[in-house]
């Protein structure tokens, strides 16, 4: 089977998907020293993400801009269908935001704390971004979905 590369912008439910028919959630966090990250950190956590994606897995990864653009413009291995983007359309951002406030009063993680901060300062921005990336783009019309239904839409697409 081929592998997949799905872009998801913070909340998709990435982490949920985890573990599902090979999918891996490739978390941005763990390439984190100390307090900071190294100036071309997303390089090696695009390769890694390549590299599973290589061996067939489905790899979630995060929607940094330096991490779109790499992977825009990186060859792809031989058994790497192809790389999406999956994002909330931008008439959700009320019901995003919310979205991710609930899972910061969850978790209480800086990490979720810093993407419900993301998303209130640039979310229309952020997802206009990734529409206009050039990379083919999967939108849910609705804010109830099943990520994997996606992953399925992808995986048989780009076997068309």
């Amino acid at each position: 089977m081929n592998g997949l590369i799905m872009i998801g912008y913070q909340g998709i439910g990435k982490s949920s998907c985890a573990g599902k028919e090979n999918c891996i959630d490739l978390e941005s966090g763990s390439f984190w020293i100390g307090d900071h990250r190294a100036e071309n950190w997303y390089i090696p956590y695009c390769n890694v993400a390549l590299h599973l994606a290589n061996q067939g897995y489905t790899v979630f990864t995060s929607a940094h801009k330096v991490i779109v653009d790499y992977l825009k413009t990186v060859p792809l291995m031989e058994n790497i269908g192809k790389v999406v983007v999956f994002c909330p359309e931008v008439r959700f951002k009320k019901e995003w935001i919310a979205r991710l406030q609930e899972r910061y009063d969850r978790t209480g993680l800086n990490k979720d704390y810093k993407a419900l901060m993301n998303a209130k300062e640039r979310y229309t921005e952020n997802i206009i971004e990734l529409v206009n990336c050039g990379l083919p783009v999967y939108q849910p019309g609705w804010i109830d979905y099943d990520l994997m239904d996606y992953v399925h839409k992808a995986r048989y697409d780009w076997c068309q």
